[in-house]
């Protein structure tokens, strides 16, 4: 009898002590699996290689056009990727993590898998972008044309520009909850895309209207470009590349960052003077409609389309905000 539990008790031992290597076992070779198809699905933009892998849930997450994203994303910043190594394990009741190291051709990074209940249910990539201080110039110069150019129709009112660079700098740490909210409220990344975009063109919408009664809306809408375009890029530029040492700001191409920072910052400055001589509830909605929807493109990388958006919005200010007057009463003087 004691030989046969000493045989039972051995068994289970060995059990207990080979399952776990086993689920082990199982799980990293799942996740080689994918690093395996996810390296050549970087490297080709085949999308069609990785989905397989994914929970339903994290295909509505990292579909097509949002792997399209990333994938330019990480061959912009690192090329071409050449293998992966397995760096660690960690579990976490049903959750499972591995953590892998991938290297490129201009560096290495980080990524993380997470499974759940055997599902692939999350994917972290730790990329960083490179610095671009062409950017930031671009952007600085963009808003100091629009400035320069509005200065020949109408001399900013010092104070009012001022309160419109406060506003800006104001809004900097409102909106960023917004993205934080959306990861509530929405469940894909176009519902999150347009959520972020509409609450964010709303507010400042809704500060502009307020801040230019009485005032010269102009002038607050150039500060506005002024505190977001000008002392917001420098001081990220400064604060990610020099004091947190992450180089995240000012990717892609220059010019569109300078069309964006001249078109926003005009946009700004002429729906900003239109709410200083029409108090209409109906406008603030129709601006920020045109604003949400040039903000959710722009988000979605249809750099295209948004800024055709803003320069509608441009269009509106122009028509209503009483600019081509005042050009048209300098020019007969």
């Amino acid at each position: 009898m004691k030989m046969r539990r000493s045989i039972v008790a051995l068994f289970f031992t060995v059990m207990l002590l080979s399952g776990v290597p086993v689920l082990a076992d199982e799980f990293t070779e799942e996740g080689n699996a994918f690093m395996e198809d996810f390296i050549k699905a970087m490297n080709t933009g085949n999308y069609s290689l990785i989905e397989p892998h994914l929970s339903e849930r994290l295909r509505n997450e990292l579909g097509e056009r949002e792997f399209a994203q990333l994938r330019g994303f990480t061959m912009e910043n690192y090329g071409r990727l050449l293998s992966f190594s397995f760096v660690n394990e960690s579990r976490e009741g049903d959750m499972v993590k591995l953590e892998y190291e991938v290297k490129a051709e201009k560096g290495a990074f980080p990524i993380a898998l997470t499974y759940e209940n055997g599902e692939l249910v999350g994917i972290g990539l730790g990329v960083r972008a490179k610095p671009n201080p062409a950017g930031m110039v671009a952007m600085i110069l963009g808003t100091l044309l629009v400035l320069g150019a509005f200065y020949f129709i109408q001399k900013p009112v010092t104070p009012d520009l001022v309160l419109g660079a406060g506003i800006a700098l104001g809004l900097s740490v409102l909106i960023p909850f917004y993205g934080i909210i959306s990861l509530v409220v929405a469940y894909s990344t176009l519902s999150r895309a347009l959520f972020t975009a509409f609450t964010t063109a709303l507010t400042v919408e809704a500060v502009k209207f307020y801040f230019a009664r009485n005032r010269d809306g102009l002038s607050i809408g150039l500060g506005l470009g002024l505190g977001q375009y000008v002392l917001l890029s420098i001081g990220t530029f400064v604060a990610t590349n020099f004091i947190m040492q992450l180089p995240v700001s000012f990717t892609g191409a220059t010019y569109w960052a300078f069309l964006f920072a001249l078109t926003f910052t005009a946009f700004h400055a002429l729906s900003a003077e239109t709410y200083s001589k029409l108090r209409d509830g109906r406008l603030l909605l129709l601006l920020a409609f045109i604003e949400g929807l040039a903000l959710a493109m722009e988000s979605l990388s249809r750099l295209g389309p948004s800024l055709l958006l803003v320069l509608l919005g441009i269009a509106v200010g122009l028509r209503l905000g009483g600019v081509i007057d005042g050009i048209a009463g300098r020019e007969a003087r």
